[in-house]
């Protein structure tokens, strides 16, 4: 006889776990929450509501199956409906046929078109707050919610808790270190007229070129970072070799050896090194050339450039003749093309 295939759906658990643990992204994550809620459960459609600001009612966060896109702007007041009363009262519930529940209002239905027949909702509570629900629609089977179903929910939910919270802390935790760099920013562009506001104009031309260049996630962060952050080593110049001697050549150094320790920061670094590389090896500190210099710093080399001409007062005509002078000597040609195509 051949061995059979399947294999316990608490391996999936593990298997979702896991895969949950490796994002911050609370979209994604909640998406794949939803995914693994129906495929350990065996229903059709699944919906995540969290909590709103104001702790009275309940918004869909996620919600899968062909109808969940069409109810995404909708809030259900707690207390009201099944979810409500799980949020309400902080308990498992299951309904094995709505028509004859009348805590079942219909009202979702109403909105997306889709027809609930049975549900199972389970409420995301850590360290006594009540973060929003899961809920479960319509065995695919026809059967009704079992044990095991209750089981694999709830776990599920206790542990999907625990990451939202995290990722929601990793955000604010993010938002204060950008808060953060914006003061250090100003701090050491106070050291010389020269450089107030410089950081954040490389930073905006910098993310555009990025954007244009279909850079995305970590890559586009990490380029936001180091453009704001490309000059902080002049923190550790002594200020007459800002404003006296122009462009200091350690400074890109020194940046990266304030930023390396900084695990939001491991990406940018290297960039905030290499900004002012070039791709003849004609650029500084190191003089790397072409592939060696990273794709982020050669983006960044070249907005540095324009705005740095900017400042001394050359006109756009002027700056697109040495750009394209330059163009796959200093510059790379792509993020050349991307500034005078788009975005000067």
């Amino acid at each position: 006889m051949e061995e059979s295939k399947s294999h316990s759906p608490f391996i999936d658990f593990f298997e979702i776990a896991k895969t949950i643990t490796s994002t911050l992204d609370i979209d994604a994550l909640l998406k794949k929450i939803g995914s693994a809620a129906e495929k350990l459960t065996g229903t059709a459609a699944s919906s995540i509501m969290l909590v709103d600001d104001d702790g009275k009612n309940l918004y869909f966060k996620a919600a899968g199956g062909e109808k969940g896109a069409l109810i995404s702007k909708l809030k259900v007041p707690i207390g009201e409906g099944i979810a409500g009363w799980v949020a309400a009262n902080r308990e498992l519930l299951v309904v094995q046929d709505v028509k004859k529940d009348p805590r079942f209002t219909g009202k979702v239905d109403k909105s997306s078109g889709f027809e609930t027949k049975s549900i199972l909702c389970v409420p995301m509570i850590l360290n006594n707050e009540l973060i929003g629900v899961v809920e479960v629609l319509n065995k695919r089977d026809g059967t009704s919610f079992t044990e095991s179903d209750k089981i694999m929910l709830t776990g599920l939910a206790n542990f999907v808790a625990t990451a939202i919270v995290n990722a929601k802390n990793t955000s604010l935790q993010q938002n204060l270190f950008t808060n953060i760099f914006e003061i250090l920013t100003n701090a050491f562009e106070a050291k010389s007229s020269m450089l107030s506001g410089h950081s954040f104009k490389v930073a905006q031309l910098s993310t555009a070129i990025a954007r244009e260049l279909n850079i995305s996630g970590k890559e586009y962060k990490d380029v936001y970072y180091a453009a704001v952050l490309h000059d902080v080593g002049f923190i550790d110049v002594p200020e007459y070799s800002v404003i006296d001697h122009g462009v200091n050549k350690t400074h890109p150094i020194y940046g990266a050896e304030i930023v390396k320790n900084i695990i939001l920061l491991k990406g940018s670094g290297e960039l905030i090194k290499c900004h002012h590389e070039f791709l003849d090896g004609s650029g500084f500190p190191e003089g790397i050339k072409d592939n060696a210099i990273p794709s982020g710093a050669k983006i960044i080399s070249v907005v540095e450039s324009v705005e740095d001409m900017r400042f001394s007062g050359y006109s756009e005509e002027h700056i697109n003749e040495f750009l394209e002078k330059q163009k796959g000597i200093k510059f790379d040609p792509a993020v050349v093309d991307t500034y005078i195509k788009n975005l000067e």
